[in-house]
């Protein structure tokens, strides 16, 4: 039995945004339309989006697809294993039946699981945090970076979801519950649970990464991207570049906490999660 990673997607050309967006807005748990006709055509409305999307390539083109490549590699020469890879809204897609899906995913969404679950691979491997390996792991690691900085504040940024979509999900209570895991079990005494990403007008969870930075003027600011164990447009341009850029208006020494992307000790415990299913 082969083994599939599986992310979201990724946008590391100009040509890639709107199909990213359209696969986006035309899945039926993120755009919560079920007709499928009615769903295209919003898809395709909300595709006059993709050219505010496609400013980002001029800083930060995703580098998503190539790590995931790497991860595929380095798990599969451990496991002597194939190991695939695929996205839910990029190329390759997410097809495979014959298969066990290991969406790299650190708490569970149903606007991130629905897809994975129309393929009907034959298993599907829980998120991230529900594996006590893992959350050592991010644990060593998150302990390492905060005695490096000695941050006088630490955010645990999330990937955020629409209201709508929140209420009839187990995401926002997941992500508090693990963000005051880590903040308990590393003795934080200053620390904030936020949301990034919002797109369009309508309500979002909050507080936003955002406000809550500029709660923060003139310390020195660890963000933590919870959500994300892989590089992304998310992290590199969200983090690295716009809220850099907003945080020395606040005057705030801004770092990141590393995603773990291709490193060897995060294939080995991605290996040991794995292989008890194989």
């Amino acid at each position: 039995m082969n083994i599939t990673i599986a992310n979201l997607g990724y946008i590391s050309k100009k040509t890639e945004c709107f199909s990213f967006l359209h696969n986006m807005f035309d899945d039926p748990y993120i755009s919560n339309i079920q007709n499928a006709l009615i769903r295209k055509i919003f898809a395709t409305l909300m595709l006059s989006r993709a050219f505010s999307s496609c400013k980002i390539l001029k800083v930060a083109p995703s580098p998503l697809l190539e790590i995931t490549k790497s991860q595929a590699n380095k798990l599969q020469k451990i496991l002597n294993t194939k190991v695939n890879y695929c996205f839910s809204y990029s190329k390759p897609f997410c097809k495979d039946k014959n298969t066990i899906m290991f969406p790299l995913y650190t708490i569970y969404s149903k606007t991130l699981y629905g897809i994975l679950f129309e393929t009907k691979p034959k298993k599907i491997l829980p998120p991230l945090c529900s594996f006590a390996k893992f959350i050592d792991f991010y644990i060593q690691k998150l302990k390492a970076t905060l005695n490096e900085i000695y941050p006088d504040a630490v955010i645990f940024s999330n990937h955020s979801l629409p209201l709508k979509l929140a209420k009839k999900d187990s995401y926002e209570k997941d992500t508090y519950i693990f963000c005051n895991f880590l903040a308990k079990n590393l003795n934080l005494k200053e620390y904030y649970v936020s949301f990034q990403s919002k797109l369009g007008p309508i309500a979002w969870l909050e507080p936003t990464t955002t406000d809550t930075l500029k709660n923060l003027k003139n310390k020195t600011v660890l963000i933590v991207p919870v959500s994300f164990v892989t590089d992304n447009t998310e992290t590199i341009y969200e983090i690295d570049y716009t809220y850099a850029q907003f945080a020395k208006k606040m005057n705030i020494n801004l770092f990141r906490f590393k995603c773990f992307n291709d490193d060897d000790d995060f294939i080995e415990v991605l290996s040991s999660i794995v292989s008890r299913y194989i």
